[in-house]
């Protein structure tokens, strides 16, 4: 059984609390031989930590945020009978002829009503509609106090069949970097300097896996997630070759 030592020594300050009332979930499914949902939706670097660190083949550690790219996921633990998970997918489409609703307006009119981030996954913006999961006990206030999105009317309806979700869209751009620093992998994808890349890394304004990065000598692995504030989320793909120069060459893979 995963200590709790174990969890506290392996999140910062900003992450801990969130990571040990997951702990206590797990332990509650550990002990009791029971399957047991989180009822929030994390980052990966929250729900990856307990994917790896509790799952093994007498214990199921899983994660589900509905699309097949989610980085925001509900965990369940010990769920051998694949009780569906509390999510209910919301497809809210704009009415109106002469607005353009983005991603910002969707998030913020469903926080308007006084819930927290986390209470909501990841949101597709396809065209004039968007796709939101969402913990199945909100779903219901959603749908019967949202009619309007600024002034933009809108319809509401639960998704039941899967098959009509949107994927994510990427970009698939290439980068080449002397080494997978992150000084010097902020500075390709956000084309800037070098020593701008550590200014932006120092301010505050990188994550790295959701988390502040601190270090701009931090390795920088693949499948890690990077955002820069003002500049983008990219997931960093494999190594492909080498230049002429000795430099890697990255596949990198920007959300659209």
């Amino acid at each position: 059984m995963l200590k709790k030592e174990t969890v506290i020594k392996s999140f910062n300050e900003e992450d801990i609390n969130e990571a040990l009332k997951i702990y206590e979930k797990y332990k509650l499914a550990y002990e009791k031989d029971i399957t047991v949902f989180t009822n929030n939706f994390h980052s990966p670097n929250i729900w990856s930590f307990f994917e790896k660190n509790c799952s093994n083949s007498n214990f199921i550690v899983e994660t589900n945020g509905i699309f097949e790219e989610s980085e925001r996921r509900i965990i369940s633990f010990n769920n051998y009978y694949k009780t569906n998970y509390p999510i209910k997918i919301l497809r809210i489409s704009n009415k109106s002829n002469f607005s353009n609703l983005k991603h910002k307006d969707y998030l913020g009119s469903i926080l308007s009503l006084g819930f927290e981030r986390d209470k909501l996954g990841d949101i597709i913006v396809k065209e004039d509609k968007a796709y939101i999961p969402v913990l199945e006990d909100i779903s219901d206030f959603i749908l019967n106090n949202l009619s309007h999105i600024g002034k933009s009317p809108i319809e509401i309806k639960v998704i039941e069949d899967n098959n009509e979700l949107p994927s994510v869209q990427f970009e698939e751009i290439l980068i080449n970097v002397s080494s997978l620093r992150a000084d010097s992998v902020v500075a390709k994808i956000s084309n800037v300097s070098r020593s701008k890349a550590i200014e932006v890394i120092e301010s505050g304004k990188v994550l790295i896996d959701y988390v502040k990065a601190r270090d701009k000598s931090q390795e920088i692995s693949k499948d890690t997630r990077v955002t820069i504030r003002g500049i983008g989320k990219f997931i960093i793909g494999e190594i492909i070759g080498e230049t002429r120069s000795g430099k890697q060459r990255i596949a990198v893979k920007k959300y659209i």
